[in-house]
């Protein structure tokens, strides 16, 4: 059960962030849907401030997010659980960066 567990989380949690980010940034830059940019908000996060920089947090996380999903995915076929667990810490890991990009104003 841990196994999966594991796998599971590991392979969900990149998952839904992958496809949140990479949703987003096809969608503004191919798709012309319209960006949701808080510019008179005091409370926005810094990347609101242009659209330029919002398209660039979009596509760097996106990245991260899509290569630890690929590598879990990965990992899980091999059959390779240190890989699967250490792809698992860097999800969570990278959840908090996301956390943390957001709360700098």
């Amino acid at each position: 059960m841990n196994k999966f567990f594991i796998s599971f989380a590991a392979l969900l949690s990149s998952g839904i962030f992958a496809y949140s980010y990479w949703r987003e940034w096809l969608g503004i830059k191919f798709f012309q849907e319209e960006m949701n940019l808080q510019l008179g908000n005091p409370q926005a996060p810094y990347f609101h401030s242009s659209e330029d920089l919002y398209m660039r947090v979009l596509l760097i996380f996106g990245i991260l997010f899509g290569i630890i999903f690929l590598s879990t995915f990965y990992s899980t076929i091999k059959g390779n659980k240190v890989w699967v667990f250490l792809c698992f810490i860097l999800a969570m890991l990278s959840i908090l960066a996301v956390m943390v990009n957001g709360a700098i104003k």
